[in-house]
């Protein structure tokens, strides 16, 4: 059979890798590979991108709108009548009870669709429900919040210079699986194989040592959920000066970094002060030092304060806007401009749970289930779920799960029906990245490079799939609001237009047909210093919480849990990804606590919080911090997230960040024949 080859890109993070794809007479996608001649990733993929034609060809996918019928059961109808249900089901919910008692949550896959993206926002602005929710609670709010402290904009990053530094220090990252978060590299993770390459140097900050660390070299093993104390002492020892003028509130910052003995930093972290001091006088001898955090920081108990404190060891190191240290892209700054002519994340919603203030629009997942169950007025009675599955990736998915039961009406927009979908009593499929023309918009606001990636459809949406935006518009009018000028004309001309197969032709013949050339960062030129703000009023009841959750870590008696991903796992996409004959379902610990807890070659690990309790084959691995067990995120079978907390207690106040790693736990072993472990 012929086959055709066509370039795309990998819309799974913001590494954005350049694919090449086989495609067959029929339309169906055969292959994926890397592009070599790719301008940006150089040939460099992932084993999540390559199998992605997996999940387009998948048996179980979603391909026509379909009911749940009273007996539980699917049925097919049209999208005429699916959009029909949601006028008489929703609609009055909203005529009875107002805009928000109808919620939104939203799922990673749709911030790599830049017309879906357009849609959701469109969708959320035309609702005008406060119930706005997103996977960000669990990933990255605390970003968001973070940024908007220092540099007044949610959206404003620094970005790690690789390419021209001496020395990367990361914390909770493990860019040789997961190229990394809120990072663009070019090459992708190669560019650590460069920095090596010329004698630059990586310190890892883990729990354990990662296949990063054991690739790169310079492991530092961390008490998980203790970054935060390790970077206030690295802060206290590299601060220079008693007064940073030019600056706003570093001075507070500093201060508070002074009053955290070093000694303090070792008891809490695990890593001796020797080791803390070595650190810092390794960053002070390098000519440009990169710092970055990943999710192993941003989902732990201080998210946002970690993350401020990163940027401010940046300026005081004199790394901050500068060749071979953190950079910032000028086009973020157009992107803020547009985001609040928009209306992007300028006013606050308060959650009526809680009190919690919006984060970029969302509210905390952690909250969901409450804000339904709840009585009241507002309380949520209706549900759209686009690309996301909350009942799995959000603490204590059972008690959201019987939230969801009580639903007056559930949509799912997804590729699949899910754990979520399982509840939900429309069901509407969408297409996969390789079926839609796109942006790397993500991306944008996290490379060092000149060039936004776009792509053409590669095949076509099968049976009767319909994009996000039409969705999010259709469903607009089934409910009296309209997306455009709040006009029923204006949107049904807007959903009429074929703006993708414009958007198409206008960037196709840009770049050597990958993308359209943008201005990439220059160092010195995007941060003015007297609008840089290292201090926030409300960090001071982060700081006192960190008496509380030092009470909590101190008092543990037995494990500590992290998560790992997978190599072909990736959130709610990849989540039942496994490859043949070498299942990745496995605990990991350490050699010293798996002989003491007499670990042999067949037997199962149980792994119990206060929350709930797992069981899964366990076996030792080198590099494990003493005390740390390590589950891998998203198994199709065992869900991590039931052994968390949920809960007010265990939700960050500034950003809405959920309490997922470093949670203590009991661990016990068992015999069982079932429970072999085989994975590596």
């Amino acid at each position: 059979m012929q086959t055709t080859t066509r370039r795309t890109f990998c819309r799974i993070c913001e590494a954005a890798c350049g694919l090449v794809a086989d495609v067959d007479a029929g339309g169906a996608v055969t292959r994926l590979v890397p592009d070599r001649q790719h301008p940006v990733s150089a040939g460099f993929v992932c084993a999540k991108g390559t199998r992605f034609h997996e999940v387009t060809n998948h048996p179980n996918r979603l391909r026509h709108p379909m009911r749940r019928r009273l007996d539980g059961a699917l049925e097919r109808i049209s999208w005429d009548a699916a959009f029909d249900l949601i006028g008489q089901k929703v609609r009055p919910i909203i005529e009875r009870h107002g805009p928000h008692a109808v919620g939104v949550y939203w799922g990673n896959p749709l911030a790599f669709d830049a017309l879906g993206t357009l849609g959701l926002l469109m969708f959320s602005k035309a609702l005008d429900s406060r119930n706005f929710y997103s996977a960000g609670s669990q990933d990255c709010n605390n970003k968001f919040a973070g940024a908007e402290i220092v540099h007044g904009s949610p959206f404003i990053h620094p970005v790690p210079d690789v390419d021209r530094t001496d020395l990367a220090v990361l914390f909770g990252t493990n860019p040789a699986i997961s190229q990394g978060s809120f990072v663009h590299l070019d090459g992708g993770s190669t560019a650590f194989d460069r920095l090596i390459a010329r004698g630059g140097r990586t310190v890892f900050i883990d729990p354990r040592e990662t296949e990063s660390a054991a690739r790169w070299g310079g492991h530092l093993g961390i008490r998980p959920g203790t970054d935060v104390w390790l970077l206030l002492a690295l802060l206290r020892l590299l601060a220079d000066r008693e007064a940073y003028s030019e600056v706003t509130g570093l001075d507070t910052l500093v201060g508070i970094a002074r009053r955290h003995d070093v000694t303090r930093a070792a008891a809490m972290t695990g890593i001796s002060v020797a080791q803390i001091q070595t650190l810092a006088e390794q960053i002070k001898r390098a000519g440009a030092v990169v710092f970055h955090m990943g999710v192993g920081v941003n989902m732990g108990p201080f998210g946002t304060l970690a993350y401020v404190l990163q940027q401010a060891l940046s300026y005081v190191t004199g790394n901050m806007d500068r060749a071979g240290g953190s950079l910032f892209h000028p086009m973020a700054f157009h992107f803020d401009r547009l985001a609040q002519s928009a209306g992007v994340g300028v006013t606050k919603r308060i959650s009526r749970i809680g009190g919690y203030e919006s984060v970029l629009d969302t509210l905390p997942g952690g909250i969901l289930a409450d804000e339904i169950t709840t009585r009241g007025h507002e309380r949520v009675r209706a549900m759209f779920v686009a690309a996301g599955d909350p009942v799995r990736s959000i603490p204590r998915g059972d008690k959201l799960a019987d939230a969801l039961e009580q639903l007056d009406f559930l949509v799912s927009i997804d590729l699949f029906e899910n754990e979520t979908g399982r509840r939900a009593d429309l069901l509407l499929p969408t297409p996969t990245w390789l079926e839609r023309w796109d942006l790397a918009m993500p991306s944008l606001l996290f490379q060092t490079g000149s060039l936004l990636q776009s792509a053409s459809p590669v095949t076509h949406p099968p049976g009767d799939v319909r994009s996000e935006l039409e969705i999010f518009g259709r469903a607009s009018l089934a409910l009296g609001r309209p997306l455009v000028a709040n006009s029923r004309r204006l949107t049904r001309a807007f959903l009429k237009a074929p703006i993708e197969r414009w958007l198409d032709r206008a960037t196709r013949g840009f770049g050597g047909g990958y993308g359209v050339p943008i201005p990439g960062p220059v160092p010195g030129s995007a941060i003015k210093k007297s609008k840089l703000r290292f201090w926030d009023d409300r960090l001071d009841a982060e700081v006192a919480r960190m008496v509380e959750v030092a009470a909590i870590l101190e008092r543990r008696t037995g494990f500590t849990l992290i998560c790992r991903r997978r190599r072909i796992a990736h959130n709610s996409w990849l989540q039942g990804g496994s490859r043949d004959g070498n299942s990745e379902t496995v605990a990991w610990l350490s050699p010293a606590d798996a002989d003491t807890l007499g670990v042999g070659p067949e037997g199962g690990l149980r792994i119990q919080s206060a929350h709930g309790a797992i069981e899964l084959p366990v076996r030792a691995k080198k590099g494990i911090t003493p005390g740390t067990v390590v589950v891998p995120h998203g198994l199709p079978d065992v869900n991590v997230n039931a052994l968390l907390p949920s809960g007010e207690g265990y939700i960050e106040r500034l950003s809405g960040m959920l309490w997922m790693t470093g949670v203590p736990v009991e661990v016990s072993y068992f015999k069982a024949a079932r429970f072999t472990a085989s994975a590596t």
